[in-house]
């Protein structure tokens, strides 16, 4: 029964892009890459998000109503790891309580009456030598052993809203609207090698039971993981070949796991994004 509810859990997962020619990545591995260190995407610079609108008159009414309750968590933009949850962004351990609120303050109603921040800088290392790891793992696949691990100045991500909807939306264990990431030209460079690869890690969280922003129906305790490899041709400053990667886990009917499952939880995210990883960079 377990293995059901993790294949019903996991079946349809957000696609996998693979971006621009595979040419890019086939004169890259022929011609030789510098690496780069894994960048954490909410660690780089990002536009500032618009402020939290004031409450309707509806709003104060629904909150005067449960005013024997906690206050809701303010989600203030200006706060960086705040913003970094509300762009999907975020690494670390979220917990949500106090059961829903429906707020204007993100510009849809439903989310977590209580969210909780933590363990940001442990799973930054967790998450950044994992994918370090991982792409260390793929060059040998492809029999390249590239140079030393250096900073080439990789750019940040560009964000853009995704159109439409997903079969997943009110349930996934993401915050709507959805923001898709694709790699920015970077500063060009005569410097050899040509090509570099440049690993971002996006999203490594985990968390309880609970509602994610516009999560209509709420989910299980589960983990996200994103990850983006990009190739830039540092000769024109432009990306020669890239790929956005996602892996989710909800674990059905469990609304408060333990410190062990939710590292669980991680694990299987992490295989779901190194098997597409694998998938795309190997062919």
């Amino acid at each position: 029964m377990t293995a059901l509810l993790f294949v019903i859990a996991c079946a349809k997962l957000p696609e996998t892009h693979h971006g621009l020619a595979y040419d890019g990545l086939d004169d890259a591995l022929a011609s030789g890459l510098v690496l780069s260190p894994t960048l954490v995407v909410a660690d780089q610079y990002a536009p500032s998000l618009p402020p939290p609108h004031a409450l309707t008159e509806i709003e104060k009414h629904l909150l005067e109503g449960d005013a024997h309750l906690a206050t809701p968590t303010v989600l203030d933009p200006e706060n960086p790891e705040i913003a970094a949850y509300l762009r999907n962004d975020f690494v670390g351990i979220l917990r949500f309580g106090g059961g829903l609120v429906r707020m204007g303050e993100t510009a849809l109603e439903v989310r977590a009456r209580l969210i909780e921040f933590h363990q940001g800088e442990e799973l930054r290392k967790q998450g950044s030598a994992w994918l370090d790891a991982t792409v260390a793992e793929l060059l040998t696949g492809a029999r390249l052993s590239p140079g030393a691990v250096r900073d080439i100045g990789a750019p940040p991500v560009n964000r853009a809203n995704a159109r439409g909807a997903n079969d997943l939306d009110g349930r996934d264990n993401v915050n709507l609207p959805r923001v898709t990431v694709s790699p920015a030209a970077m500063q060009p460079s005569n410097d050899a090698p040509r090509y570099a690869l440049v690993p971002y890690l996006r999203a490594y969280y985990a968390h309880n039971g609970g509602w994610f922003i516009g999560q209509e129906w709420g989910c299980s305790g589960g983990a996200r993981v994103e990850a983006m490899l990009v190739v830039y041709d540092r000769h024109t400053g432009q990306p020669a070949w890239w790929q956005v990667a996602t892996g989710r886990h909800v674990e059905e009917m469990k609304a408060q796991p333990s410190r062990a499952q939710l590292d669980q939880f991680l694990l299987y995210a992490e295989d779901q994004v190194e098997e597409s990883l694998e998938k795309g960079f190997l062919r």
